[in-house]
């Protein structure tokens, strides 16, 4: 969630310091930026409260982004002094980021451009441990008499339901709506129960209390769980879209999409892609919802009605909102040229796959992403300077390839075949059909990211090119080719 937040340490005049330089007609210092806390690689557990403190100057920087994961947490916009931003933001460790996380400041421009950024911080994040709620004492019976027998069902008290997870599951999930694909807010542990309070008409999702859920409620999913009690007697709960006493926003019909829950703003681009212009946002305090008039051929943006925009339509992401209608219905929009200079979107477009009823999601972004691009591409056991011999005299024929790829969001390796140039001239192109695992042959295979291996054995004769295509963090894509020889001489 984005928020703001100002310093208010008094401006302090003097000029007699190297620092202030600048005020005083000296040359300004250079763009900085530094996080103070947390730590690199500080323990922190879900639901803990940390502060992120640090500080960012520059005499072009015009506000503070905090990023997250790559996304953007909160925005620092004023400055102590000219040119000068310190912050000390909360930040409430939410479930879904347990393993690694990564914190970072960038100094921004006028023109919306980063002017400086910190060093990424690694943190370890951690589930909270089990806090077993204690099994209270049963209450006595008393026994019936037969005054007790006779009074109506109707003046007892109903019975309390209880939910937890299920029996050797460690914990269930939280969500912000009665939808598998909706917000995680948190989770209920081991050892843990609840009291619910409704139910879906269906009695697959129940309803509890849970303050950080919206209007101070949230759901978890019945087969997950584990009920104790007699859930046939809680109230079902009327629910819409998916979601629960949330109305659609006034003037709409489905198909239409409205910010999600938590969520302050989302970008509106021009076309599918990080790579189109931005044109405005969907914001909390503001316009949240919007009518829907069609989707990208991945399933993954929505086409928006907007009257900033050009031709009166905006894409949104499709993660970022959550969308009430038929999918299914909603037709596929190709997706707009982009302008003059600017790159290909990071990520060619498919045929939409008609089983699928809902945007497919994206993988969540690797902490590494943040860091500079640095990449590191080689072969084992046999790794020479610009090629990779196998078989040659009596070598195997089977190899490991290994990366390491920093500052990116996307890698994909492809095995393509030549006729050998150059020193290789009586290399024959090779039988791809050969090569065993064949999924990168021809054709893409994603990679993990920062880095992993891949084993594979060729063990026909021929010239073959492994090529890595990369899209870094910024956008931009580039990509790293290996020759790999196989029962061939090099020619003097």
């Amino acid at each position: 969630m984005r928020s703001r937040f100002a310093a208010s340490r008094p401006v302090k005049l003097a000029c007699a310091f190297a620092l202030v330089l600048a005020a005083c007609g000296g040359a300004a210092p250079p763009p900085s930026a530094i996080l103070s806390s947390p730590a690199a690689n500080a323990q922190i557990i879900v639901g803990e409260q940390i502060q992120i403190i640090g500080k960012v100057t520059g005499s072009d920087v015009r506000r503070v982004d905090i990023f997250i994961n790559n996304q953007r947490y909160a925005t620092v916009d004023q400055a102590v002094r000219p040119g000068e931003f310190e912050f000390v933001v909360p930040w409430v460790v939410p479930a879904e980021l347990v393993g690694t996380a990564v914190i970072q400041a960038k100094g921004i421009g006028e023109q919306d451009q980063p002017i400086v950024a910190s060093e990424a911080i690694f943190v370890a994040v951690q589930a909270p441990p089990a806090t077993p709620t204690p099994t209270p004492e049963p209450t006595p019976v008393p026994t019936a008499t037969p005054a007790d027998s006779a009074s109506p069902a109707a003046t007892s008290e109903p019975a309390t339901v209880l939910l937890g997870p299920l029996a050797g599951n460690d914990f269930v999930n939280v969500r912000a709506a009665p939808d598998l694909n909706a917000q995680l807010l948190g989770q209920i542990s081991k050892g843990q129960s609840v009291p619910v309070r409704g139910r879906t008409a269906d009695g697959t999702w129940y309803q509890i209390t849970y303050p950080a859920g919206p209007g101070g409620v949230a759901w978890v999913y019945g087969p997950a769980a584990s009920i104790t009690g007699d859930a046939g007697t809680l109230p079902v709960v009327s629910t819409a879209g998916g979601a629960t006493n949330s109305p659609p926003p006034s003037g709409l019909q489905p198909p239409f999409v409205r910010l999600k829950a938590g969520q302050e703003f989302a970008n509106l681009r021009t076309g599918p892609d990080v790579a189109y212009q931005k044109v405005g946002e969907l914001r909390a305090t503001g316009v949240s919802a919007a009518a829907v008039r069609g989707k990208s051929a991945n399933g993954q943006w929505w086409q928006i009605a907007f009257t900033g925009a050009p031709g009166g339509v905006a894409w949104v992401f499709g993660q970022l909102v959550d969308f009430t209608g038929d999918p299914n219905a909603v037709p596929v929009v190709a997706a707009p040229p982009l302008a003059p200079g600017v790159g290909a979107p990071s990520a060619p477009t498919a045929a939409p796959t008609p089983a699928a009823p809902l945007p497919t999601p994206t993988p969540p972004i690797p902490p590494s992403a943040v860091l500079p691009y640095s990449q590191n591409m080689r072969f084992s056991p046999r790794d020479d300077i610009g090629d990779v011999p196998l078989g040659h005299q009596g070598q195997p024929k089977t190899a490991t390839l290994e990366w390491q790829i920093n500052g990116a969001i996307k890698a994909e390796l492809e095995i393509t075949t030549q006729p050998g140039p150059g020193i290789f001239q009586n290399c024959p192109a090779g039988n791809l059909a050969s090569i065993t695992p064949n999924d990168p042959v021809g054709k893409r295979m994603p990679l993990l990211l920062p880095s992993g291996t891949f084993q594979f054995t060729i063990p026909d004769k021929g010239y073959y090119l492994f090529t890595i295509y990369v899209v870094k963090a910024d956008g931009s894509t580039t990509t790293i080719p290996r020759n790999v020889i196989v029962d061939c001489y090099k020619t003097q």
